[in-house]
């Protein structure tokens, strides 16, 4: 099995890791999912159009000469040309997918109902986008960008009372990122 193969495999298995955490958790706290997991064309819509800030966040983080962004960038190019410069446009899909659904289920659908339980509903979305932040924190300042669009996600699940628009909105901004960067980074 060559390095993509390998890299395609564990990330593919890691983020899927995290939604059968997220479905333990969820059944051990027992939360019921199957109702926030309805696919329905109000989710989906409601997830396309919620990638949208994210993608002029994206924008801005491209274009931006701001140290901590351009620091953010630098991490985040590393990380892709080590990891996914060879993947393809399908095995990013997959990738973003399985990040998507496993991040989602694990923390907006079990952790986050999952505190709220036991203190409230603020205080589990701040404390979840924190967890969020944590997990995805390559630097100062791509933890505060983390813990935000966890905050987003969060909120969006927590109106909505639905994981489909968040998780629609985390796989397409992941699969649109992914595949900007991969193709900026096979350009240098």
């Amino acid at each position: 099995m060559d390095q993509n193969s390998r890299t395609f495999a564990l990330a593919m298995l890691f983020e899927s890791s995290l939604g059968f955490v997220g479905l333990g958790i969820a059944w051990l706290a027992g939360i019921s999912l199957a109702d926030r997991l309805q696919i329905a064309i109000v989710g989906v819509e409601r997830g396309l159009i919620a990638t949208l800030p994210m993608l002029v966040m994206l924008g801005v983080l491209t274009q931006s000469k701001s140290p901590p962004l351009v620091e953010i960038r630098r991490h985040i190019e590393q990380l892709v040309s080590e990891l996914f410069a060879r993947s393809n446009w399908l095995e990013i899909a997959l990738i973003s997918l399985a990040a998507g659904v496993g991040e989602e289920l694990l923390f907006r659908g079990a952790m986050q109902p999952w505190i709220a339980s036991w203190t409230n509903p603020l205080i589990a979305l701040s404390v979840v986008s924190l967890m969020f932040g944590l997990a995805h924190a390559m630097t100062t300042s791509y933890f505060v960008l983390a813990t935000l669009i966890g905050g987003y996600l969060g909120w969006l699940a927590m109106e909505y009372d639905d994981l489909v628009a968040p998780i629609v909105a985390h796989t397409l901004y992941d699969f649109v990122a992914l595949l900007y960067v991969v193709r900026r980074v096979r350009r240098q």
